[in-house]
């Protein structure tokens, strides 16, 4: 059930980029348009299937891949993910569906969008921390070319700032998952091996804290939210709806299943001062927002906000 959800971009993606150059114009806004159909169709089978009532992973599959470095192939949708699954399919499909028909170099523009999907959605089903950070990862590359080749004037800034912060983001989440698993002593990356960890409080403080760190640069937070602007409004139009409307969620998620969900005790200790945090973001980014005249950048702003404000204002968790 999960799997079709990232391979079906790829294969899609395959069968676009062996296209021959002459039909490269007419097809391959129909197959990438096919394949989007079936992921959403395949994404309400999934919905229609989902137990609402239950709280825990659900149509999970795995599959040992690199045992050595406790690296599986392990997916799993709840109740967090599945929205995110569902808006994921449906704006890949309305970006594809809104691309220009003269678009230059359209087998390419097609492959990176629905590798983007399947990038995506792996990052939202991921039951393995270290398989997370590879999607996390792989959905970086199709919007950095995205803007960097179809992007405005100054489309090679703004490309690269968005590289550069984005895997600064990468390695602070990285080196708190390597962290995570080397002290802890479990020797795996499975998200339900080391929920609640038994580390020293400041141990695991300094874990969290690098977590929301590395996830407060993609959602953005305040103050490292400048890269956002830049790539909203040099972005083409189909890449800044994804940007906005999945991308920036990912920092969301993130926080929300790795801070909150592997650190509730510890997440007492921060949630204050998150919730200060929280207030500023909403506060900056209404202001900016209200003082712009590029729509690109008003969308950028309010959706930073929002994402700023949602990721840092979450409720404790229960006391047990």
């Amino acid at each position: 059930m999960l799997s079709v959800l990232i391979w079906f971009p790829v294969l899609g993606a395959l069968i676009i980029s062996l296209l021959p150059q002459a039909q490269a114009a007419a097809r391959a806004r129909q197959v990438a348009l096919g394949f989007a159909t079936l992921v959403l169709v395949w994404t309400g089978v999934l919905v229609s299937r989902f137990d609402t009532s239950a709280a825990a992973f659900q149509l999970q599959e795995a599959l040992t891949w690199i045992e050595q470095l406790g690296l599986s192939y392990k997916l799993g949708v709840d109740g967090l993910s599945l929205p995110l699954i569902v808006l994921n399919s449906l704006l890949v499909w309305l970006a594809i569906y809104s691309t220009d028909v003269n678009l230059n170099r359209p087998r390419l523009w097609y492959c990176l969008m629905l590798l983007l999907e399947a990038g995506v959605a792996g990052a939202f089903l991921s039951e393995n921390l270290l398989l997370f950070f590879l999607f996390y990862e792989v959905e970086l590359i199709p919007l950095y070319l995205m803007v960097a080749i179809w992007g405005g004037a100054r489309r090679g800034y703004a490309a690269t700032k968005f590289l550069i912060y984005t895997a600064l983001s990468g390695i602070l989440i990285l080196a708190a998952f390597f962290g995570l698993a080397l002290l802890s002593g479990t020797g795996s990356f499975d998200y339900a091996v080391l929920q609640n960890p038994a580390l020293p409080i400041a141990t695991q403080l300094v874990l969290l804290i690098t977590l929301l760190i590395g996830f407060g640069i993609k959602i953005p937070i305040v103050p490292l939210h400048t890269w956002l602007p830049d790539t909203h409004v040099e972005a083409p139009t189909p890449a800044s709806v994804l940007l906005a409307g999945v991308l920036l969620k990912l920092g969301t998620y993130g926080i929300v299943r790795f801070g909150l969900g592997l650190f509730p005790e510890t997440w007492q200790l921060v949630a204050p001062w998150l919730a200060w945090l929280a207030v500023v973001n909403v506060l900056y980014g209404s202001f900016v927002a209200i003082a712009q005249t590029d729509m690109k950048k008003i969308v950028a702003y309010s959706s930073r906000r929002a994402h700023g404000g949602i990721s840092c204002w979450l409720p404790l968790p229960p006391h047990r």
